[in-house]
Order: structure tokens, then C-alpha cells, then sequence
């Protein structure tokens, strides 16, 4: 009877010993990169409200090196603003601006332009950072004549 105890304990340790050989990793074995999926992710951004009762033509850009982007805003419409900041939520970025004729109904274009401050906001990343979701608010309001526009930060 110890003979067969030991034949079968035997065994048990062969049947075992390649599942720790597969396990292990070898000279040869494939590389394995690791997932960003959890890692940070943040951009700078702001947004602007039209409040006035009429659609709003503006342009963005993000620093000076970039092109000046037209956009259109409708009545009541926020339209949200941004430029990745990557994991870092203290990463450098282009200074944004805003232009816009400030002017309406006297059918020149008397641009004003603005240096926009952002907030950092995105996805945390895995772990107790609080995720952080609302951009600098700005709107645009006409003044009490009805012609003189501006945007002011809220």
C-alpha cells in the first residue's frame, strides 16, 4: 500500500510541475505593454453661451501659432471649447482667444479680441481623483442699447 501512495503522489507532482512551466516566463516569451486605459486624461477647456436673441458669429484659436476657427452660435446654445492636456492636468498649453465683431447692425466689422482662461477638466484615472467636468463658462450678452456686444465670464 505505500508503494501505491507514493505512485499516485507521484503523479500529482508530475501533472503539476507543467502547468508551472507554462506559467513561467521564458527567454523567448512575447512582449506585453501595459493599457492606458485608466490613465488620466485631461483637456483645457472653457465654453460660450449665446444669451443674446440673436445667432453669433466668433472665431477660436489655441495659441498664436494656430488658425483662427469661425464658428457659428444660435440663440441659446452653448458651445464648448478644448485642447488635450494628456495626464498632466498642470500641462502647458496654447493660450486660447476668442475674436467677434463687437458692433451689430452697422455693417463694418469692428473686432474685439479676448485671452480666454480654461479650466482642467476630463477622466481622473483609476484611484480617488475626483473627476472634474465643468469647463470656464463665458456668454455672450448684448449691452442695455442692443448693439454693443460682449462676452463676459460667469
Amino acid at each position: 500500500m505505500l508503494k501505491k501512495i507514493t505512485l499516485i503522489a507521484s503523479s500529482a507532482i508530475l501533472l503539476a510541475s507543467p502547468l508551472t512551466f507554462i506559467n513561467a516566463p521564458s527567454a523567448h516569451s512575447e512582449s506585453v505593454g501595459t493599457s492606458c486605459a485608466d490613465c488620466p486624461s485631461y483637456s483645457g477647456s472653457f465654453s460660450i453661451e449665446n444669451s443674446t436673441n440673436t445667432t453669433v458669429s466668433y472665431q477660436v484659436r489655441w495659441g498664436n501659432k494656430h488658425q483662427w476657427k469661425k464658428m457659428v452660435l444660435a440663440s441659446g446654445q452653448t458651445m464648448k471649447h478644448s485642447y488635450p492636456l494628456g495626464e498632466n492636468p498642470h500641462a502647458k498649453v496654447p493660450q486660447p482667444y476668442v475674436r467677434f465683431d463687437n458692433v451689430g447692425g452697422d455693417g463694418r466689422v469692428t473686432l474685439t479680441e479676448y485671452k480666454m482662461k480654461f479650466h482642467a477638466t476630463g477622466y481622473a484615472g483609476y484611484g480617488p481623483k475626483v473627476n472634474t467636468t465643468q469647463p470656464k463658462a463665458y456668454f455672450f450678452q448684448y449691452a442695455a442699447d442692443g448693439r454693443q456686444l460682449d462676452l463676459l465670464a460667469r
